[in-house]
């Protein structure tokens, strides 16, 4: 259901509600909380364009990270015994107080290694309001949505772009070894 294909022939075929459907599919996977969002922007990027597929890429992104919240606030404050020990990150959300959660919630937004539905599990369990959690969501998403964008635009025109793509896939993993060595370190 969820690759780039079949999502780009979805748009194709139902073109006048390509927006709602993109973003249906943004909420479908913020809800499930274990599926990649890259699929949608890469569909988002090749049928919309680099710019708009941004866009509809953050603004899915958005209103799925607060559909789950909500959804997560009302029915999944039992599990947060299990969530808080997983980072000192999203325990720092669930017991912060006012805007100090927004920062940490957006701080968890700009890591990439800590999945998104537990930010969004560990913000629906604390004092957060919504609006805070859609500033820190909406600001906190910018850079992975605009790194997904641009892997997914290089991929599709790989021909082109095939040394940036390189270049990029490299520092993501020179990012992602980086970190996982310090944060073996501080144990």
């Amino acid at each position: 259901m969820f690759n780039l294909d079949n999502i780009v022939n979805l748009f194709q075929e139902y073109s006048m509600y390509s927006i709602p459907i993109s973003l249906f599919i943004s909420t479908i996977i913020a809800l499930l909380g274990v599926i990649p969002s890259i699929f949608v922007t890469g569909a988002n990027i090749a049928f919309f364009g680099p710019f708009l597929g941004f866009t509809i890429s953050l603004l899915g992104e958005t209103i799925g990270g607060y559909i789950t919240f909500i959804v997560y606030r009302l029915g999944f404050k039992k599990g947060v015994e299990n969530l808080k020990n997983k980072h000192r990150l999203l325990n720092a959300i669930v017991e912060g107080e006012g805007k100090k959660v927004g920062l940490l919630i957006f701080e968890g937004r700009l890591i990439p290694f800590i999945p998104s539905g537990f930010v969004t599990l560990a913000a629906s369990v604390s004092n957060v309001n919504g609006i805070t959690f859609n500033i820190a969501t909406f600001l906190g998403k910018i850079p992975s949505i605009a790194l997904e964008a641009l892997v997914s635009y290089d991929l599709i025109n790989i021909e082109q772009n095939y040394i940036r793509l390189t270049f990029t896939l490299i520092s993501i993993a020179l990012l992602y070894f980086t970190l996982k060595k310090s944060k073996l370190n501080k144990r």
